[in-house]
């Protein structure tokens, strides 16, 4: 079992992905889509705590190659069957892989693009800086970092952790060789009577640092 410093484990993701969990709607979420198509990405894409697929399906859709990863057997076991169904142009493109996506310097090569769909958001601080630090490793020059995160904090247990504007104004500098390119307010879309979370989206492009 793998726990993180927010207290996720592999058995709870693998027992919710058992059943449907909360977020996942059966499609890619709307608001990430819209960034993908202002700011389009180009491959490789690493997909970040994939869960069951319809992103890095969406993505490979368009012509990328993508690599999914989760920490939950369960999604990656529903990612691989939604796979198997797409046509041969599409179901080459991608991969699924058992994994924990928190640290993406161990999947090899420079990716022209992540995206991250509900994961950041389910981590503290010390984790989240850990990750970009890895983002900035594996990411090509101008390659980009795709993000959809709960805006507010949720009030139940197991629950995801806000994300601020503010902060990642913070964590994306031009010092640290990250240009903003899109940070606005947006809605993660549920499938517990049609609600919308606010959630705060970005996508930012990888440069070389200031000075």
């Amino acid at each position: 079992m793998n726990t993180s410093e927010s207290g996720f484990s592999s058995d709870f993701f693998d027992s919710v992905y058992r059943s449907r969990p909360p977020w996942d709607i059966g499609k890619a979420q709307q608001a990430m889509l819209a960034l993908l198509d202002e700011f389009p990405p180009t491959g490789p894409v690493l997909d970040a705590g994939c869960g069951t697929g319809e992103l890095a399906l969406a993505i490979a859709r368009r012509g990328l190659a993508v690599l999914g990863v989760d920490l939950a057997e369960a999604a990656i076991a529903k990612a691989r069957v939604k796979a198997d169904a797409e046509p041969p142009q599409v179901s080459r493109l991608v991969e699924f892989q058992v994994s924990d996506a928190l640290h993406p310097v161990q999947f090899p090569g420079k990716y022209g693009a992540v995206v991250d769909t509900g994961f950041y958001h389910l981590f503290g601080q010390i984790e989240r800086e850990g990750f970009v630090q890895e983002l900035a490793s594996v990411l090509a020059e101008r390659g980009k970092y795709y993000l959809l995160g709960f805006a507010i904090e949720a009030q139940y247990p197991n629950a995801p952790r806000q994300v601020r504007e503010a902060e990642l104004r913070e964590r994306f500098t031009l010092e640290l060789g990250w240009r903003i390119m899109a940070l606005r307010s947006e809605y993660f879309l549920v499938n517990i009577a049609h609600q919308k979370i606010p959630a705060v989206g970005l996508c930012v492009e990888r440069i070389k640092p200031a000075g």
